[in-house]
């Protein structure tokens, strides 16, 4: 099955995509893939700044936040702080970073991947922005607080949201784009093209970013921990399947993800948990 992509025009409007990153979380290198070390990490967790020249600034994800101390303090909840360690600081967090950069919070459209903490849990700090969600993901959060805990949702950190600043995709009655039979061309310019990745969530979705004919990301959550994962089609070790909604269907991802990869040789995919991607993106932040 070929995945290759639509070819973009000269004249396509010039995006630009910026890796941030909110915090870390603590887990062994083998759970991330299998036939890694049992060596324990501090992993990223990504988000990313998309300015478009008409739409302006969009956020996808916010990774983790300083809130997810306080969402954790007491039990049952603090069971997920235990499982899974988290490093984050008032300078990580989303909102300071964009401060930072000049970029007001109510200018920016926030996109949730899905809305486990390590994606959703900045979302409070954006009360005027626009938010962006799959139709599958919240209607299936509108569970009560204490079973959502068992699926690695904190629902305070993301319950609340204004009925009028929520946009729900719903991918049922969308288009197609290219390999995807499902898509949602976000401005309908071919720059932002949604598409779902169910498996680790049930509405986890991914974004293709076209910046230009030669610059093109495909932002694909946790439909992938690492590209390892996807290259050698190769899971995590066995535990790592808790994390996951539907692991038969999150493991099905992994050949569509290398086919796209190989049919389109400009196309850069980013997990939004790999430390390589951490290290050349944010960490060393190549030269402009």
């Amino acid at each position: 099955m070929s995945m290759k992509l639509p070819a973009l025009p000269e004249a396509h409007p010039r995006c630009k995509v910026t890796v941030l990153n909110a915090g870390f979380y603590q887990a062994s290198m083998h759970l991330l893939k299998k036939g890694n070390p049992k060596r324990k990490i501090w992993g990223p967790a990504l988000f990313y700044l998309i300015t478009h020249p008409k739409h302006g600034h969009l956020l996808f994800d916010t990774g983790y936040s300083t809130r997810f101390y306080e969402a954790t303090h007491a039990y049952p909840y603090r069971l997920l702080r235990s499982a899974i360690p988290v490093r984050i600081t008032e300078q990580d967090n989303a909102i300071r970073q964009l401060k930072a950069m000049g970029i007001s919070p109510d200018e920016v459209t926030v996109i949730l991947s899905h809305l486990h903490v390590d994606h959703a849990a900045g979302i409070h700090d954006f009360p005027n922005s626009r938010t962006i969600i799959s139709k599958t993901e919240w209607e299936f959060t509108r569970q009560s607080p204490l079973k959502l805990l068992f699926h690695s949702y904190l629902k305070s950190l993301f319950d609340g949201i204004a009925a009028d600043r929520l946009q729900l995709i719903d991918f049922e009655h969308s288009a197609s784009y290219g390999p995807f039979t499902h898509a949602c061309d976000l401005f309908q310019d071919g720059t932002l093209i949604l598409v779902p990745l169910p498996g680790h969530a049930i509405g986890q979705m991914g974004l293709l970013v076209n910046c230009s004919p030669e610059e093109r990301y495909f932002l694909i959550a946790d439909a992938a921990y690492v590209r390892g994962n996807y290259r050698q089609n190769k899971t995590g070790a066995w535990m790592s399947r808790l994390a996951h909604h539907h692991f038969s269907q999150y493991k099905a991802n992994f050949p569509l993800l290398n086919q796209l990869e190989q049919d389109n040789p400009r196309l850069v995919i980013l997990p939004s948990h790999d430390p390589d991607v951490y290290d050349y993106y944010v960490k060393n932040k190549p030269a402009p």
